[in-house]
């Protein structure tokens, strides 16, 4: 018996609960226990057929040996030969008259035979038909390579333990290297990045396929591919998984490339949801052996490999979709084998090489104003803290694009910097330019809020102090707008509605500042001089 098949088949019954026990000296037989409730089940597997007396004296020592005065035995036989002939059939009959014997099955070929069938082994017979039909898939449905032993049976999956001991390697590069800015740093490794896309670096459309953005990344990545990467080798071959896995990725770059131009995007999801396509198709043209294999957890794997997708960092939702619908064109272009033949399959590599070709083409074609020049320009001097120049840069590749995200997140980033960079020198008025700025950018962008309140706060404070009543009062109204709980701003805007005898709004903010913190003996000095004064007016 091929040994594929009977790994297979062990690794079903272990998944039941079945352990390895040894064999009383004969070699060719593997014996399986497994305990229930005062009970145990012993399943004899035979690759070797022997005399009648021979198999009597073997299941003798089995059920002596295991034996005991608790527990009750029972005992199944699965003959992994073929029986047709006169001694084959006697000790089929034999075994069948045996009273230990419980149930006795033949695995002759691609089919399991009952002989002998007893209502405590339905179980294990229906995982042994499910389990002989995936060992049918495994092996017969491979494509046979004249000369290559290792596709003919299914072999190890030799191309997924390469492509993750590769993936290790480079992702601990990427971690030995310590980079403070992850993201420029996957940048420079080839992470799919459209503006030097568009000057010339194609092979981005590969390498991030051997990138992750951060541990959880890459266990999972690691996880899904040596799972579904282990069973797309099988069911299709060496070759085939190359091919699949590298074009689904390929294809999941590109459709980040078209759909998804600002992000910034690394990993293997892509070519893993390529890997579920894979899958379908093998479920499409195999539903039985894929049935008796997934069960519904096909679908699970599917939503699975979706979600932790559009959850993990750095990925690019739409690369997915497109390695899915990759790996599926790719399986139905290139089919199991030569024993999966169906009509049509030129129309389905006609039809995948039409999408890659002009995907590819549409996705190397640079915009025609070339306003990523300027942006890769200011990213490079925003890494280099040349703030002036990326500036000017990034001002000019926002206004050639203005819908751009990564032109505003990057102009933004220097709007903030130079902000920042204000503030430490106590430069107000240009801090708050700045900040307002980046605001006005990136409207959403939390960052640049508690640092512009900040700025509103210390210039109100100086125009406050250079009789600026004006002024004041609108940095601190804007500044409230921010963070309204910021007691600074009410004291001041208190402070300026006492100097224009503001009595009442006045008292309303100072008893803000005391409600806020009720420790401010400045507020409440000035709080009871505004409500004397008021009182005084009345």
């Amino acid at each position: 018996m091929n040994p594929d098949e009977l790994r297979v088949i062990l690794s079903r019954l272990t998944a039941a609960g079945y352990q390895a026990r040894e064999v009383p000296a004969k070699e060719g037989f593997i014996l399986l226990a497994k305990d229930e409730p005062f009970h145990r089940k012993l399943l004899l597997i035979g690759a070797n057929l022997y005399q009648t007396d021979q198999w009597r004296d073997l299941i003798i020592k089995t059920v002596l040996a295991e034996r005991n005065q608790r527990t009750q035995l029972s005992l199944a036989v699965l003959l992994l030969a073929d029986v047709e002939g006169a001694g084959g059939q006697k000790v089929l009959a034999y075994l069948g008259e045996m009273p230990w014997v419980e149930a006795v099955w033949e695995k002759a070929g691609p089919r399991l035979s009952t002989f002998k069938a007893h209502f405590r082994w339905q179980v294990e017979e229906r995982i042994l038909s499910l389990a002989v039909q995936l060992a049918n898939a495994v092996v017969l449905e491979q494509p046979t390579v004249p000369g290559s032993r290792r596709e003919e049976t299914g072999g190890r999956p030799r191309l997924t333990y390469i492509l993750l001991f590769i993936n290790l390697l480079v992702f601990l590069a990427t971690m030995l290297h310590g980079e403070t800015n992850p993201t420029s740093f996957l940048i420079g490794m080839g992470a799919k990045y459209n503006p030097r896309l568009w000057m010339g670096e194609y092979w981005r459309l590969l390498t991030p396929l051997f990138l992750h953005a951060g541990w959880e990344h890459f266990l999972f990545s690691a996880f899904a591919l040596f799972q579904l990467g282990s069973l797309v080798e099988r069911f299709f071959g060496e070759r085939r998984f190359f091919w699949i896995y590298f074009g689904a990725g390929l294809l999941g770059t590109l459709s980040g490339v078209l759909c998804q131009p600002d992000t910034v995007a690394v990993g293997v999801p892509g070519a893993i949801c390529g890997l579920v396509g894979a899958l379908l198709y093998f479920r499409i043209r195999r539903p039985q052996t894929a049935q008796g294999l997934f069960g519904r957890s096909f679908w699970i794997i599917l939503g699975l490999n979706l979600v932790l997708g559009l959850v993990l960092p750095g990925i690019d939702y739409t690369g997915l979709l497109g390695g899915f619908l990759g790996g599926l064109l790719w399986a139905y272009a290139l089919g199991l084998g030569k024993k999966d033949q169906i009509t049509g399959r030129w129309l389905w590599r006609c039809l995948l090489g039409l999408v890659i070709v002009l995907a590819t083409i549409k996705a190397m074609t640079p915009p025609p104003n070339k306003w990523y020049l300027p942006l890769e320009t200011g990213r490079l001097a925003l890494e280099q803290e040349d703030y002036t120049n990326a500036l000017a840069a990034l001002e000019e590749s926002y206004r050639l694009n203005p819908q751009s995200a990564l032109a505003s997140r990057l102009l933004a980033s220097a709007y903030l910097a130079e902000g920042e960079k204000a503030l430490a020198a106590e430069e107000w008025d240009k801090a708050v330019q700045y900040l307002e700025e980046s605001q006005k950018v990136q409207p959403n962008d939390r960052a640049a809020r508690p640092l512009l309140a900040r700025a509103y706060l210390n210039r109100s404070f100086h125009r406050y102090n250079a009789a600026d009543l004006a002024g004041a009062e609108e940095d601190c109204a804007r500044g409230i707008a921010l963070n309204l709980r910021i007691e600074g701003f009410h004291y001041i805007l208190g402070a300026v509605y006492y100097q224009q005898e503001r009595w009442a709004d006045a008292v309303q903010e100072l008893e803000t500042v005391l409600r806020l913190n009720p420790e401010n003996q400045a507020a409440q000095a000035l709080l009871a001089e505004s409500k004397k004064a008021g009182e005084s007016m009345k």
